[in-house]
């Protein structure tokens, strides 16, 4: 496992690689002679002297001073830095990683001597310094707006630092999203979707500096409850944009690589944290549903997850079986982090049923502090988890083994378009049946309709969850039989490299006579 983590460090890589990265000395000397991000900015600088002009020319026509009108314009300011950074600084760093992914232009990715997480890190830090460029840009406007009253030195940092972290953040969805293997038609459809999404996060964004401003950001700030929330927020969203960054190093990193081995094992880090920290808020809020707020999103990412992992090779390369350890205890921990589809099934089976299993516990155990209703609430809400952890197995196997029977020569990643599409052609079938008979209502959707997990959150009735259960249950175990013979291949086939050694015939000299 020494080796395993070895790796997980060099995706990090040492200090004297934080220290000098020529990507990010190639990204910015591009920058800075971009047209772009030059005239991006001094129109960025003038829409705010502009609009700072426009407020200071109607105040002076009126009678009354406004006691917030520094509120006022630092919310009008907050608008334009969130709009210009979201919009521009994502979609430039996103344009350039996707054009250096196209197949006519791999030099920086494939024949230069970069590690891929020394690249994705360049790629990050030239987008955090050319946010970092906007936003000194646009501090002496914020801080001046303290001077006209209604909002506080602390409270302009704040808003400006929680700012910067979610155009970072915004930065690393764009490099993940450019790094997606797909054709350029659906990466310009994704990035005028995730462009539209921008003005809708940008609304949300300025609703809540409003509120908080107004609120007053530096009173609440003496509140332990307020950094408690705080950081909980931060340190869901940072570790959000920590796992893309993972999954845009394996995407940039050659087939022969171990790809699994630190996305499985910082998965597992997080859950375990994210696991502490929904006790530590149930107990001190007395809540005992709090901890569903760890187990739910576990579910979800879990499951998306089974489509990646189902989707992997079933042959090592040779470069990954080096590193699989000699001994049977560390060679099986290293069957879960490692590439493959059968470690990571049972990997993701063990962390689900674990979660599954603690929420159970921790709930019954919690019963009296919650009212009736709410325990059979809960019950259902269990019911549900466990039918829909089912499900998901069952679909991934399922997809596993039509690719493995029918489709074999096909690529891998056919199992996991398989998985998708088997739940969705399952939910579409009762749909289409009832409609053609004429008899579609919402009444009919609501009824029990058995291996359709859709209609598992549709449902309230007790006894259809209980069904769903019972059915779920029973898929996977057909599931889990079919290709058990497969599992057990894989396991076996689990063994370090050995390099094949030919004894060479003796030579025989003859002497002369």
């Amino acid at each position: 496992m020494s080796r395993a983590l070895a790796q997980l460090k060099s995706h990090f890589g040492n200090w004297r690689q934080w220290e000098f990265n020529p990507v990010v000395v190639k990204e910015l000397r591009q920058a800075v002679r971009s047209w772009a991000v030059t005239g991006t900015l001094l129109l960025f600088l003038l829409v705010l002297f502009c609009a700072a002009v426009i407020f200071f020319v109607t105040q002076s026509f009126d009678l009354n001073t406004d006691q917030r009108m520094g509120a006022t314009i630092f919310s009008t300011f907050s608008v334009i830095l969130t709009g210009a950074s979201l919009l521009f600084i994502p979609l430039y760093i996103g344009i350039r990683v996707a054009a250096e992914r196209q197949e006519s232009d791999l030099d920086l990715l494939y024949i230069s001597t970069l590690t891929p997480g020394r690249i994705i890190r360049g790629k990050f830090f030239c987008g955090a310094y050319v946010t970092l460029l906007f936003f000194s840009a646009c501090m002496p406007f914020m801080t001046f707006t303290n001077l006209l009253r209604g909002i506080d030195l602390p409270s302009v940092f704040f808003v400006l630092f929680c700012l910067f972290l979610v155009v970072c953040c915004a930065v690393q969805v764009a490099i993940f999203l450019a790094c997606l293997p797909i054709s350029k038609l659906l990466k310009i459809l994704i990035g005028l979707f995730a462009t539209f999404t921008t003005f809708w996060l940008t609304a949300g964004i300025t609703v809540i500096i409003a509120e908080l401003v107004q609120r007053g950001i530096g009173s609440m700030m003496g509140e332990p409850n307020f950094w408690g929330g705080f950081l909980t927020i931060a340190s869901v969203i940072l570790s959000a944009a920590l796992l893309l960054y993972f999954l845009s190093v394996a995407l940039v990193s050659p087939l022969s690589a171990n790809r699994a081995l630190p996305i499985r094992i910082y998965l597992t880090i997080v859950w375990a944290i994210g696991g502490v920290l929904a006790l530590i808020w149930a107990f001190h809020e007395k809540e005992p549903r709090l901890i569903l707020l760890w187990a739910i999103p576990s579910i979800v990412i879990f499951g998306v997850s089974l489509v990646v992992i189902v989707s992997n090779h079933d042959t090592l390369s040779i470069r990954v079986r080096r590193d699989i350890p000699e001994r049977l205890v560390p060679r099986a921990l290293a069957f879960l982090f490692f590439n493959g589809a059968a470690g990571g099934l049972l990997w993701a089976a063990l962390l689900l049923g674990t979660t599954f299993l603690a929420v159970s516990v921790f709930l019954s155990v919690h019963h009296p502090t919650v009212t009736p209703f709410d325990v059979e609430t809960i019950d259902e809400i269990l019911s549900s988890c466990a039918a829909s952890i089912c499900y998901l197995f069952a679909y991934a196997l399922a997809g596993l083994f039509v690719h493995r029977k029918f489709f074999s020569r096909r690529p891998p990643r056919l199992a996991g378009v398989f998985a998708v599409l088997i739940p969705a052609a399952w939910a579409l079938f009762p749909v289409f049946y009832l409609f053609f008979l004429n008899r579609l209502t919402s009444h009919s959707l609501e009824r029990m309709q058995p291996g359709n997990i859709f209609n598992l959150f549709g449902t309230n009735d007790t006894s259809q969850l209980q069904l769903h259960v019972l059915y779920s249950v029973g898929g996977l175990a057909v599931m889990v039989v079919l290709n058990l013979k497969w599992f057990l291949q894989q396991a076996r086939n689990f063994k370090p490299w050995r390099r094949s050694t030919v004894i060479a015939p003796p030579i025989i000299s003859v002497a002369a006579s």
